[in-house]
């Protein structure tokens, strides 16, 4: 039976050393690699269970073999064992005794749970070696101080995964308009900026279309404000089905006024598109109670215009002529 011939403290120390500098998968990473030269074996592995009470399925988090696959099921394999609470050492026989290892070479297993803050097993290191030993207790308290720094990081990066979502979800509320749910006048600026930075470079060209819903404030005075929020929401919805998605981007400027920024486009694909925003408006609200039809203008970003703010402002105006020619229309 294989033996361990190794200086505890110097691989301990060894281990601190390479891994101290690493944080989330690169930490996984390479801890999984020094305990595989550690115990000489062949995979090493960090799991996360999937579910619970009992846990049947566990997600591979870092495995030295990249032909891992991505998860797998704990029956058949001595890994269900640790999902018990228990450092499980197995010395021989591993694919003898195991459903799933009996296609491998696999003689030898070590396993150690990984625990949350509440002390409930939620993920292990599996160690897999094609020689049969015991290990020493030297080198199992190695591995369960491992253990113990893995299980810190991973606590880490669920905190870190957390505040991502807190901070996304914090920014989504300050670009999306709360009533319609399609970005506001502040996303419509920042990226009339980014857009206008793009055409100068000669890296896109690209639209404004401003569209005013005609006679809105008839529909409030006649039908109410919750009637006319019913119609903005409405139109929002229109909007986004008739333009591409992160290609084109819808936004409520404010009121009744809405902007769409038309990347990878010039003024006869946004025309068609202003035309296919009118029909499906006409289509939706024709046999309702409300007239709902758009005043249009259309304008492409300029590499030689000043600023976006000109290129916004003159579709603004061109939009204003539609309005006073008798509304319905597009210009451009």
């Amino acid at each position: 039976m294989h033996k361990f011939n190794f200086n505890p403290y110097d691989a301990l120390k060894s281990i601190v050393g390479v891994t101290s500098a690493y944080l989330g998968k690169d930490f996984l990473k390479v801890v999984c690699d020094e305990l595989k030269i550690l115990f000489n074996a062949q995979i090493v592995l960090i799991t996360e269970a999937i579910d619970y009470n009992p846990t049947t399925k566990v997600k591979i988090l870092y495995s030295t073999d990249p032909n891992s696959s991505s998860d797998f099921l704990l029956e058949g394999t001595p890994c269900k064992l640790v999902y018990e609470d228990n450092i499980i050492q197995i010395t021989k026989g591993v694919n003898i005794s195991f459903e799933q290892a009996k296609n491998s070479s696999f003689k030898s297993f070590y396993g150690i749970p990984i625990h949350n803050k509440e002390n409930s097993c939620i993920g292990h290191i599996a160690i897999f070696s094609n020689k049969e030993r015991t290990i020493p207790k030297e080198v199992e308290d190695i591995a369960i101080i491992f253990a113990r720094r893995i299980e810190t990081e991973y606590e880490r990066i669920i905190l870190e995964k957390e505040n991502k979502k807190i901070m996304n979800k914090l920014y989504e509320l300050t670009i999306e308009d709360s009533l319609t749910k399609i970005y506001n006048r502040r996303f419509f600026t920042k990226k009339c900026a980014e857009v206008d930075t793009q055409v100068k470079r000669n890296l896109t060209q690209a639209t404004i279309i401003s569209l005013d819903i005609d006679d809105f404030k008839g529909i409030n005075d006649n039908f109410g404000h919750s009637q006319g929020d019913l119609v903005l929401k409405e139109v929002a919805k229109i909007l986004k089905e008739s333009t591409r998605k992160d290609i084109d981007f819808v936004s409520r400027i404010g009121g009744e006024e809405f902007g769409i920024i038309c990347l990878n486009s010039d003024i006869n694909t946004s025309i068609k598109c202003a035309e296919r925003i009118m029909k499906k408006t006409n289509d939706f609200f024709c046999n309702s109670k409300f007239l709902v039809t758009f005043s249009i203008g259309i304008v492409a970003f300029d590499k030689k215009s000043n600023s976006w703010e000109d290129t916004y402002a003159l579709a603004d105006k061109k939009m204003y002529e539609s309005k006073n020619n008798g509304k319905n229309k597009i210009t451009y």
